[in-house]
């Protein structure tokens, strides 16, 4: 699992908010309707690129926001976000900074699911197995409660669902994320968890659909084309998996599985 997210991980903060007329304006839509910017906003379009691994195009988001929202705890978990997977393996102080951020914003309550969530996802990459799920639990339950108090809160279903995977319920978790999607939740995170959710069962064509889903909504999105490589080997197309395994290496040549992938295609002759 990548350091900042599997489904890569991640994907994708979009804040949990309150309920009613605050709640459309603080997610970003007026009471009619009509989209507004606010922080949760512009987080949200920050972690859509995260979730791709476009983390300069995150970044840009984010510095140009930072002199309006840069106090908001939702721009600041974001930020943290950022950091973490901007953070080079040898520069430990950055990333613990990072990190206890992102714990920060995790004793707000209402940002508990989206901090525990993500908080889960370092943890396991950090092979602390026993705490990440205990943190992934506590966003399943956050974001369960979310959801009791709206159903179509695509938020709290998102990573209702995400956090679902991890614990290995995984039809509770696309009935979720199938909410998510239904109520506007950004369509290719969806369609990614949704091929996550099908790879760990091993139900290998289902999952490559849904990467081929989310790969033609979003065909920049680096992290869909490592796991679909992942199908494509399990269905027996080694031709396909190193097509996927050579697209997620160029589009991320950093990122969390490029070293993995660049072996596989250096044994091929790739």
């Amino acid at each position: 699992m990548s350091r900042f997210f599997q489904i890569t991980s991640l994907s994708m903060i979009v804040i949990a908010l309150g309920s009613g007329v605050a709640l459309a304006q603080e997610s970003g839509q007026s009471a009619a309707g009509t989209e507004v910017e606010s922080a949760e906003s512009v987080a949200n379009q920050a972690i859509a690129e995260l979730a791709a691994w476009n983390t300069k195009e995150a970044k840009k988001i984010l510095k140009k926001a930072k002199g309006k929202y840069g106090s908001t705890p939702a721009f600041q978990t974001a930020w943290a976000l950022l950091e973490i997977q901007e953070a080079a393996d040898d520069d430990q102080k950055k990333l613990d900074r990072s990190v206890t951020d992102l714990t920060k914003a995790g004793k707000i309550k209402s940002f508990e699911a989206v901090a525990s969530y993500y908080e889960g996802e370092i943890l396991y990459q950090n092979d602390e197995r026993d705490d990440a799920a205990k943190a992934w639990q506590t966003a399943a339950e956050r974001a369960a409660e979310m959801v009791e108090a709206d159903k179509n809160d695509a938020t709290a279903q998102f990573y209702l669902g995400a956090a679902s995977i991890r614990l290995k319920e995984f039809g509770a978790a696309r009935k979720a994320l199938n909410i998510a999607l239904r109520e506007g939740f950004d369509a290719a995170m969806v369609h990614h968890q949704l091929g996550l959710s099908h790879l760990f069962q091993e139900k290998w064509a289902k999952a490559k659909e849904e990467f081929d889903t989310g790969l033609e909504i979003r065909p920049d999105y680096a992290p869909m084309y490592f796991w679909r490589a992942m199908a494509w080997d399990k269905l027996g197309r080694k031709d396909n998996m190193l097509i996927d395994l050579d697209q997620y290496v160029r589009l991320a040549p950093d990122g969390p599985d490029a070293s993995r992938a660049r072996a596989v295609l250096a044994s091929a002759g790739g």
